[in-house]
């Protein structure tokens, strides 16, 4: 019973089970480990780390006094002697600075320096209540190295006692000499001197082990090192008599670095923290860390702390610039691409065993800020070009190379038969996929119909050599997608499976085109712009991923040019038809619009007349008879397109790479012309260059992308919404009609020819009111329009929603200004005007977001009062004009001006309910509150918030957060707004609108768009005055000439009563009575330019043919009851008003007008 139960002395514990002390037994994992020049480098091998801490433990001694007495504390001195087969080995460290107190402890009855280097569980680092930021905690410390120590020698001068101590142990601290004091002079300094013999055969487990082995000789080399660079410059540090000072934690982090060529950025947060952050060079993650100077050599939570703040940072930065990436780009392949080394001092700090090697304090009980600054995470995420380390791109670059990987699996390698039957919609040629299958020619459609179109046409051409697949819409710009998107998009994954695209093969040559299932690919789109969009896309991805299937094989010899046509091609059909009425033959097709206008404009109106002009809207416009058609003469509507240089890849290139929008803007700006016209120029035949398909046809896409997508300056509006406007105020919209039938109503009166989704969406946009919406909506919403929980995308259908138009549209866009308008036409139809002019500009007031070709825009909404105010004080000639500030109806945020210059910065409300609990009661612009919810949720993952509770409505917010009291005081010293991600920015460096002429213009301020828009106001108000002149004076004049009428009729000067004039004759008399006949009063009527054109545009046509010289109808059509002295009374009273409305009206300024109108609109904000 005795041999099973014993007990031992805490020394016997400790050298029965070293490993619970100074390490394991067990060898470690080989350690790249590194000294300076003098001292051999050892190869790389497996470790005994016993060794290194016994040493460790007198060294960190030894640096902790720099903690301890930082004033009196400036070096350390090292000796290591790694002995040989006949010569122990030595190892020895001195420090200055104050040396322990040499005087007896009165309750243990012993001198100080004995009790602590002589007895276990003593020391001064037992009172948790005190902060220190030295290493020891747990009493063991220097006792482990005398344990381990043949000979432990200690040696320290006290000069306040004027002492010196010397006090030597032997045989592993069993046997103890008495200590040696002598005084010393009073000019003598304090230092400790400790000296040891390790015990190499204990330590190593080996009975034979004589001296320190090469490897670890030289990590204990190392560890000087470490506390070097730890220290900062404050110690002088020498090794062997070799001075290894360094002068920064910077300095010592860059020896862990071969490539010189990667930058590694570093931070001083405070005094206590020094933070390097570079990118691995392993392709693993590497660290170097410190705690109070000891080498944690397996991190901890101070070095968790540092990469959790960088790698979201990174994290931020990819789903910013590549959201594709995000999934890829997740924590552990950002933690594989870092170098990392951390110096930080922390208070009382806890490790998971005494080889201290793993930090476990908690990031609360650190006793200092750790947050890095925001210049510090602007220079790690740095691009190598800007001279920052390139870790984002390296990373990015590997989440790439993980999705192309994933695209190769998912789309890659041969597809059978059967799972091509599978692929939907897909009408396979017989012959595809056999030895003929390079002969096959596919034919891409736009949409289901076009697919109808060309089935019908097979019937023509056959099914052995031709198959049908149609796309879904437009194609994917593959230049801008991720490989994940590609590898999920239905149509990329079924073109290469149907036309049996490989990855690994480029295709220059005929032999690997021979491998495909179809030799070649026809296009048939719409042929409208959209159309030409398609096209070009299609080509992008041909361009992207198999560049060479658009140039000729490099194999083809000269005289088979002619005999093999091109890969790609395109099938034509008409866009418009004219037909004579009276003739079933003669009709004629027009490819584009470009060339139907040029038709247009060179017949007169009257022959124009004749004709019926059928807009084909798209392919499933024509009928099958029509498609039999154009399919028996085929080579009449084939258009392959031809490579002819290297100029045709690059103009393909500059249209869809989303990084040239500039070369996209001199583009347009260099060669467009409207008139423009690819499909009808005789001299090209039926082959198309590329290059010419990108300057004449698809640059139409790209101008009519802007017009559709920039607003006016001058309305605010976009040209689908403008139809939207013209629509509702053609049909005097003031009580509810279906989203879906204004739609209708509004395609059939503005000549609409896109899809009514877009239409309906631009209704509901119109309509909606919620916080982040519009600050004036033109149109009511009366149903579910959507809400800012989604955006407005939770609207209903547009089915079950009713709308009409808001009191507010007419203030805005008097009734008076329709006669003034430039309006547009189709076909002979009037449409919406060019540009409409409210009497604020709507532009700044709603502000816009639009994307283009080669252009964008935004523009923050600003409050419409400071609009209204700056208009009046520019209408009153004030030298000081007022600020417009961004403004948002409802919203309960602020605004702010950014401080970089760029614009504003809009933040949300935040509030701490306690110390654990913060209300969120409103969001940052733009900022939905389904996406914020996804933000709170990754938080919530990342461990940064505990818990949140949704308490909102359709037009408040509310997110009631819990959280650790520690993190939201970190979070609140940081900045709640910066920590919850409570802001956006509201940028006016992008803000593009058309001006009056048609030009897109840059505008710097929200001030310059009114300065733009204001002039054509004014204008718009001069031309009203004028116009009323003229009505006033032309409806005065009637009134005259109708009363003077009515007294000749009446006093028997004119008859009309016996039948004897004819009424040639009775025109003639009232000519020579001086009555004003229709021509002279159409002449007073349009003495303003404007007001013709407005008869043009309403009245040509119906009162025309009226406007004959002699023509007294407005008078001979008066009807017998008029013709009493009561009438001539009225007439009179009447025409007098008319006259002092004009002499008003003459007397009336623009100025005035405006004011007016401003007046009134006041009342309605």
């Amino acid at each position: 019973l005795e041999d099973q139960y014993s007990r031992k002395t805490p020394l016997e514990h400790v050298l029965l089970r070293p490993s619970m002390y100074v390490g394991s037994n067990e060898k470690a994992q080989p350690i790249a480990c590194w000294v300076p020049d003098p001292i051999p480098t050892p190869p790389t091998e497996e470790l005994l780390m016993k060794t290194t801490s016994v040493f460790d433990e007198i060294l960190v001694n030894a640096a902790d006094n720099l903690q301890r007495h930082p004033d009196s504390c400036t070096r350390i001195d090292v000796i290591i002697d790694p002995g040989s087969d006949n010569r122990d080995p030595f190892i020895r460290v001195r420090n200055d600075g104050k040396g322990i107190p040499v005087q007896v402890h009165q309750k243990e009855g012993m001198y100080v320096p004995e009790m602590l280097f002589g007895h276990l569980l003593t020391g001064s680092n037992f009172d948790d209540n005190e902060k220190r930021l030295t290493g020891g905690r747990h009493g063991f410390g220097a006792k482990l190295t005398n344990i381990f120590s043949k000979s432990f020698t200690v040696e320290t001068l006290d000069s306040r006692k004027r002492l010196k101590y010397r006090q030597t142990w032997s045989s592993n601290m069993t046997n103890a000499s008495s200590p040696e004091i002598v005084e010393v002079p009073a000019d003598a300094t304090d230092y400790t001197c400790v000296s040891f013999v390790p015990d190499v055969a204990r330590l190593t487990n080996d009975a034979s082990a004589l001296s320190i082995s090469k490897e670890d000789y030289a990590l204990m080399c190392r560890r000087v090192l470490d506390v070097a660079g730890c220290s900062a410059g404050r110690l002088r540090v020498t090794l062997n008599g070799v001075d290894v000072t360094m002068g920064s934690f910077p300095d010592y982090a860059r020896l862990y670095r071969k490539q010189d060529s990667l930058p590694v950025c570093f931070d001083a947060i405070n005094s206590r923290w020094t933070v390097g952050v570079g990118l691995s060079e392993t392709g693993s993650f590497e660290m170097v860390s410190f705690v109070n100077g000891m080498a944690t050599s397996r991190g901890g939570t101070h070095v968790n702390s540092i990469l959790q703040q960088v790698i979201k940072k990174i994290q931020e930065k990819i789903e910013k610039t590549d959201p594709e990436l995000v999934q890829m780009a997740s924590q552990g392949v950002i933690r594989r691409h870092l170098f990392v080394s951390v110096a930080a001092l922390i208070e009382n700090p806890t490790f998971d065993s005494q080889m201290k090697e793993c930090l476990t304090s908690s990031p609360a009980d650190f006793g200092s800020s750790f947050s890095l600054s925001e210049s510090f995470i602007k220079s790690v995420l740095q691009s190598e070009e800007e001279g920052g380390p390139g870790i984002v791109e390296e990373i990015r670059r590997a989440a790439q190379s993980r999705q192309q990987a994933t695209l190769l699996k998912v789309i890659g390698g041969k597809t059978s038969k059967r799972q091509l039957l599978s692929i939907p919609k897909l009408e396979d040629a017989h012959h595809a996929g056999t030895k003929s299958g390079s002969e096959c020619t596919l034919i891409l459609t736009e949409g289901d119909s076009a697919k109808a179109l060309a089935v019908a046409g097979l019937e023509v051409i056959g099914r052995a050599r031709y198959g049908v697949f149609p796309l879904r819409g437009k194609l994917l710009n593959v230049r801008e997608a991720a490989v994940s998107q590609m590898a999920k998009n239905a149509e990329v994954t079924a073109l290469c499976a149907i036309i049996g695209l490989d990855f690994d093969k480029t295709y220059e040559t005929i032999e690997e085109r021979r491998k495909l299932r179809y030799g070649k690919v026809m296009l048939m789109t719409d042929q409208d712009t959209d159309g030409s969009h398609i096209k070009g896309l299609v080509m992008n991805f041909f361009r992207y991923f198999w560049p060479n299937l658009l140039k000729p094989p490099v194999d083809l010899q000269v005289n088979d040019e002619d005999e093999t046509p091109p890969f790609l091609s395109s099938f034509v059909t008409p866009l418009l038809k004219a037909s004579k009425k009276s003739s079933k033959t003669g009709t004629l097709s027009f490819y584009s619009m470009a060339e139907y206008k040029k038709w247009r404009g060179s017949i007169e109106a009257e022959d124009f007349k004749k004709w019926t002009v059928k807009y084909y809207k798209g392919l499933g416009t024509s009928t099958p008879a029509e498609a039999r058609e154009y399919f028996s003469a085929f080579n009449d509507h084939f258009r392959p397109f031809l490579w002819n240089s290297d100029i045709d890849g690059e103009l393909l290139d500059m249209v869809f790479d989303g990084e040239r929008a500039a070369d996209r803007r001199a583009w347009i700006l260099d060669v467009y012309d409207e008139t423009s016209n690819l499909l009808n120029d005789p001299s090209a035949g039926n082959n198309v260059s590329y290059e010419d398909f990108i300057n004449k046809e698809m640059i139409h896409f790209s101008n009519a992308d802007n017009i559709r997508s920039i607003p006016s300056a001058i309305d605010g509006l976009k040209p689908s919404q403008r139809k939207v406007l013209y629509a509702c105020f053609k049909r005097k919209l003031k009580s509810e009609i279906k989203v879906a039938q204004l739609t209708g109503y509004c395609a059939e009166h503005t000549a609409y020819h896109h899809g009514e989704a877009s239409l309906q969406s631009t209704i509901i946009g119109m309509a909606q009111d919620f916080v982040g919406s519009n600050n004036i909506n033109l149109l009511v919403p009366s149903g579910q329009f959507g809400t800012r929980i989604m955006g407005g995308a939770d609207a209903a259908s547009p089915r079950y929603i009713y709308t009409y138009l808001a009191p507010i549209a007419r203030s805005l866009f008097p009734e008076a200004d329709d006669t003034l308008l430039s309006y547009l036409e189709d076909d002979g139809q009037q449409i919406e005007p060019e540009f409409y002019c409210p009497i604020i500009p709507l532009l700044v007031v709603n502000g816009c977001q639009g994307i283009g070709t080669g252009w964008s825009t935004f523009i923050p909404p600003h409050s419409a009062n400071d609009v209204l105010e700056y208009i009046l004080a520019k209408l009153d000639g004030a030298e000081r004009l007022p600020k417009i500030h961004p403004f948002a109806r409802g919203f309960q945020g602020r605004i702010e001006p950014d401080p970089n210059g760029n614009g504003y910065v809009s933040f949300g409300r935040s509030s701490c309910i306690s110390d654990r609990t913060i209300l969120i009661d409103e969001l940052p612009l733009r900022c939905w509150t389904n996406k914020y919810k996804g933000i709170l949720l990754k938080m919530r993952d990342r461990g940064e918030v505990t818990s949140f509770v949704e308490n909102h409505n359709t037009s408040k917010v509310s997110f009631l957060v819990t959280l650790k009291s520690a993190q939201l005081a970190r979070m609140t010293q940081a900045g709640l707004e910066k920590s919850f991600k409570l802001k956006t920015n509201l940028q006016t460096t992008n803000m593009h609108a058309f001006n009056k002429d048609g030009q897109i213009c840059k505008f710097d301020t929200a001030e310059s768009i009114v300065e733009a828009f204001f002039p054509v106001r004014m204008q718009l108000y001069q031309d009203r005055i004028a116009l009323l002149q003229s009505l006033l004076n032309y409806e005065a004049s009637i009134l005259r000439n109708k009363a003077g009428f009515i007294k000749a009729v009446t006093s028997g000067d004119i008859d009309l009563t016996s039948g004897r004039r004819s009424k040639q004759e009775t025109s003639k008399k009232l000519k020579e009575h001086g009555f004003l006949d229709s021509v002279e009063l159409n002449a007073i009527k349009n003495e303003n330019v404007l007001w013709k054109r407005r008869q043009f545009a309403s009245e040509k046509g119906e009162g025309g043919s009226n406007l004959e010289p002699m023509n007294f109808d407005y008078l001979l059509n008066m009807p017998l009851s008029s013709l009493t002295s009561e009438k001539i009374r009225e007439l009179g009273e009447h025409a007098a008003t008319k006259d002092k409305e004009l002499e008003e009206m003459k007397s009336t300024t623009p100025v005035d007008l405006w004011r007016r109108d401003l007046q009134k609109l006041a009342l309605l904000l």
